[in-house]
């Protein structure tokens, strides 16, 4: 398995309030990431501050806004980052996000929905970026009744997705589909996978994130433990070697990694803000960033129902990213970590994140390439309270070759730590 490029979502070095785009990437850049993800709202922000007057270093000098529509500018500018992006060194594999892609009740309403993610898609040729990703959403009120099922919802994605998939054909651009943790109707990979499939396009995939998988099928802000209730790290890994046996690796078209830190006290839902939302706006972190007190595995003991894991988030990334690498999937890891944090304002806020997230990386790929035996397939994690002998996560995992596998590893690891196997 040869090492994957690693990006980052420019959201992630920074809130576009105080941090803009070409500072995003001169710093992803001297830190070595391989390409920048654009969010659209660093994008605008851009644009806005040329519009004012600044970065004409990265125009030509026959530049001139006066004559210049808003459609226009926006080329231009995106031809700029992209000649930016290409002059350091950077790629830009996908721009995000795409929202409110669902709910159709009527072929007008969906006629509207293409209308509006079409002003992007005319934009990609000049980013140099064939991917847009397209998430779920909060959907306030009831959007599934008697009247109108939840089949009935998936239908109407799947039709609204062949139409969005036949649409960005047109533009040389694949669309991934991504589950948020808090979407009201579809909220986990199964869902959206289903929606791929049936759309059966060559251009439309899935994107997976980890927080968003993790923090909605295995964690929970509103328990006391955050951890869902009923859910055990035996029961994570049980289904994301089924995502590893369901979906291809070439229909994953990006794969991005946020961990999180368990909040100071249970998240409550708001009136227009489900608690998952709540939570991950304030506290992701990078994936394999380590504990602020050193822990020792070799005092970790496998009968404890609740080890520490030794890094500062607790969702099991080291675990999701192996099985996803298990698919085939070869393509980019990439950052998108939001966190209070990035409403910084000083100048070291980019570098200091950007520098956490290229750590953090790293450190995952070193545990995905065996570099450090103690990562293993069913890592401890102090998350799962119910976690029992390694004989117990074993048993939820389908494949005997993989069985063998953790197996193995398991024993180079007591190997290691002169720990018992249990």
């Amino acid at each position: 398995m040869s090492k994957p490029n690693f990006a980052i979502a420019s959201l992630s070095l920074g809130s576009c309030l105080y941090h803009s785009l070409p500072t995003k990437l001169e710093v992803a850049a001297s830190l070595g990431y391989d390409g920048l993800e654009i969010f659209i709202p660093d994008f605008e922000a851009f644009v806005d501050e040329v519009r004012n007057g600044a970065h004409r270093q990265l125009f030509p000098k026959s530049f001139t806004l006066a004559s210049l529509s808003t459609e226009a500018l926006e080329r231009e500018c995106a031809k700029a980052i992209a000649a930016m992006a290409d002059g350091l060194g950077l790629s830009l594999p996908l721009l995000q996000p795409i929202r409110n892609f669902e709910n159709f009740r009527s072929e007008e309403e969906l006629q509207a929905g293409l209308d509006g993610i079409e002003r992007w898609l005319k934009l990609m040729e000049h980013f140099r970026c064939d991917l847009v990703l397209v998430c779920s959403n909060y959907v306030p009120g009831r959007p599934i009744t008697e009247a109108y099922t939840f089949k009935m919802y998936l239908e109407a994605q799947v039709h609204a997705f062949t139409r969005l998939g036949n649409l960005a054909a047109g533009y040389n651009v694949r669309i991934g589909y991504e589950p948020l943790a808090w979407g009201t109707v579809i909220d986990n990979w199964e869902q959206v996978w289903e929606v791929v499939r049936r759309v059966d396009l060559p251009n439309v995939g899935i994107i997976l994130d980890s927080f968003n998988s993790l923090g909605n099928q295995y964690a929970d802000p509103g328990t006391a433990s955050s951890v869902r209730v009923g859910q055990t790290l035996a029961g994570m890994v049980e289904n994301l070697e089924k995502l590893s046996r369901t979906i291809p690796g070439d229909k994953i078209f990006i794969y991005q990694l946020a961990d999180a830190v368990r909040p100071a006290q249970p998240v409550s839902d708001g009136p227009d803000a489900p608690r998952r939302m709540t939570w991950s706006r304030a506290s992701r972190v990078f994936p394999c960033e380590p504990c602020e007190e050193e822990l020792s595995i070799q005092n970790v003991s496998l009968d404890e129902p609740n080890p520490p894991s030794g890094y500062l988030g607790f969702l099991p990334v080291v675990q999701m990213t192996k099985l996803v690498q298990a698919t085939g999937y070869a393509g980019w890891w990439s950052l998108e970590v939001f966190n209070k944090s990035l409403l910084e304002e000083d100048e070291g806020c980019t570098w200091r994140h950007g520098r956490r997230g290229i750590d953090g990386l790293n450190s995952l790929w070193e545990a995905i390439s065996h570099e450090h035996p103690s990562l293993l397939e069913g890592e401890l994690s102090e998350s799962d309270e119910s976690l029992g002998s390694f004989d117990a996560t074993l048993d939820h995992v389908a494949s005997v070759p993989r069985k063998a596998l953790v197996r193995e590893t398991v024993e180079e690891w007591q190997v290691q730590t002169e720990l018992p196997i249990q």
